[in-house]
């Protein structure tokens, strides 16, 4: 794997700062946006391969990374993820971007595909976070995944000591093990005894996951009139996979594959397949 190390900024987004990151690459920009919980480094294998069809850009979102905080969790929601997704574009002065996005980050970009057609050109859409209603049988992961999330290990001893912690728990025991140490380095920071916190905190990440049912990515994603590849994974973890027939029958641009032994981090148990069917597809 490359160790190259993309070039940093920081740019003000609907009142914050966010951190962004320059892969490099050239022609047309590619941004490529970050799960819940994660940062915008984590993708890197697939950043460096779409650097073959353009110049691929990432960032940290609001709360995550090293972007900033906002206090009171009430500034954070599916809304505000596409809002500064729609700030970002039009902040570096782009218009039909191409993306790749992961879980909450996919449904962002798809859901702005449709408000904002004029921001998005087509999109790689990796696991979206899809229901049909407030009370869908999709969301049962929620409750239990919040108290699981409030309850997580936010202080290790050392970035090696949290990458040996996770490398043999589930889930990510499949992660392709350069992007969980590239999830463990840059998704924490050092503390003043010299240990690592986690920069996503545990009540943020939660209050995103409280707050999904909320917001119709769903609607938004079937009824966006650009190209989409919407990728789901087909283990039982997956959470659109029971929603993936009838997106595939709704769409009428772009395709849905559902992609063998995988779950919903597909990205980082698969990379180099996310990387090639995006490839193939954003060319």
């Amino acid at each position: 794997m490359s160790t190259h190390q993309p070039n940093a900024g920081d740019l003000t987004v609907n009142g914050n700062r966010l951190r962004y990151y320059d892969w490099g690459g050239s022609g047309d920009p590619i941004i490529v946006l970050h799960a819940t919980g994660f940062h915008g480094r984590v993708y890197r294998p697939i950043a460096e391969a779409l650097k073959a069809v353009g110049h691929v850009w990432s960032y940290d979102q609001r709360g995550h990374g090293d972007s900033d905080a906002p206090a009171g969790l009430e500034n954070y929601d599916w809304a505000f993820t596409m809002n500064d997704l729609a700030g970002f574009i039009t902040a570096m002065g782009w218009k039909r971007v191409r993306a790749m996005g992961h879980s909450a980050g996919a449904t962002a970009i798809g859901s702005l595909a449709r408000e904002r057609p004029d921001l998005i050109s087509c999109a790689v859409l990796a696991e979206p976070v899809v229901f049909e209603s407030p009370t869908a049988p999709e969301l049962a992961w929620r409750n239990p995944f919040i108290e699981r999330t409030l309850k997580r290990r936010r202080i290790f001893d050392s970035v090696d000591a949290m990458f040996a912690n996770f490398e043999s728990k589930p889930p990510y025991n499949t992660w392709h093990r350069d992007m969980l140490r590239d999830y463990c380095e840059f998704g924490t920071r050092a503390t003043a005894d010299g240990k690592r916190d986690l920069k996503c905190t545990p009540e943020i990440e939660a209050h995103f996951y409280e707050t999904s049912r909320d917001f119709d990515g769903l609607g938004r994603i079937i009824a966006a009139q650009v190209p989409l590849l919407i990728l789901f994974g087909t283990r039982g973890d997956s959470l659109g996979m029971v929603l993936s027939p009838r997106i595939a029958r709704e769409r009428h641009l772009g395709r849905v594959i559902d992609v063998p032994d995988t779950g919903h981090f597909l990205p980082m148990e698969n990379p180099k397949l996310v990387s090639d069917l995006a490839l193939e597809f954003l060319k």
